[in-house]
């Protein structure tokens, strides 16, 4: 995979507006494609277990393709499992794509979503990570990813999730950056002991089918409007 690494700092165009409401926004980000469709479209994080079960996987193809239909841009991190699935049904209705990765982009992570990201960058979507070009992923930068994810969408939709999973790190960082949460009821997957706590958040929508996932969708805020419908902060 060979394309111009391109690079953009907040006093930028091109740097993604909502991150400016987050704390800790990088100072640069490297990008490859169109990053410029965070700024132009409202943007759904689609994300959950890398292990998840046939249900998941279901359910985030699903629901990909369902933002895609709205016109959203579709937000992970590229992983197996349900990030994956989210991706590939938002391509599958022409949908715009942005991954952030947890480390520089001469070396796709996880090396065998290569031809996804290649995918993703040719419909005109974008690869996106604040790490220089050849630094490898690190423990600390998968989370730091996550609060990437959240900051640039409007709202978060968990898939499955273990209490322990990742996952859990982006479902946080909404919560402190007035983004929306939303997760599937524990009754619909399996290994969700995750989505179980999440459930019993007064903050989360509990998605039960597509209607209620529809009417997540609608009613997504526009970004200004985050802070003013959320009792968090973000510190």
């Amino acid at each position: 995979m060979i394309y111009e690494i391109k690079k953009c700092i907040p006093s930028d165009a091109h740097y993604p507006k909502a991150l400016n409401d987050i704390s800790k926004k990088p100072d640069c980000l490297y990008y490859i494609g169109d990053i410029d469709i965070l700024n132009n479209k409202k943007s759904v994080a689609i994300i959950g277990s890398r292990d998840c079960s046939d249900e998941g996987r279901k359910l985030a193809y699903n629901a990909g393709i369902m933002a895609a239909e709205m016109g959203y841009v579709i937000v992970n991190g590229l992983a197996y499992g349900c990030d994956t699935e989210a991706l590939l049904g938002a391509l599958d209705k022409n949908g715009k794509c942005a991954v952030f990765l947890p480390g520089g982009l001469n070396s796709i992570y996880p090396k065998q979503n290569e031809k996804l990201a290649e995918r993703i960058v040719e419909t005109g979507g974008c690869i996106i990570s604040e790490y220089v070009s050849y630094m490898k992923p690190q423990k600390y930068t998968f989370v730091e990813r996550d609060r990437l994810q959240s900051g640039v969408s409007q709202g978060v939709i968990v898939i499955e999730t273990t209490e322990n999973g990742g996952t859990m790190h982006t479902v946080e960082f909404a919560l402190r950056q007035y983004r929306r949460l939303a997760a599937y009821s524990a009754l619909l997957v399996n290994n969700a002991s995750g989505n179980a706590i999440i459930e019993r958040k007064k903050e989360a929508f509990i998605i039960k089918d597509n209607d209620s996932l529809l009417e997540f969708y609608k009613n997504l805020p526009e970004r200004d409007e985050n802070k003013q419908l959320s009792m968090f902060n973000d510190d």
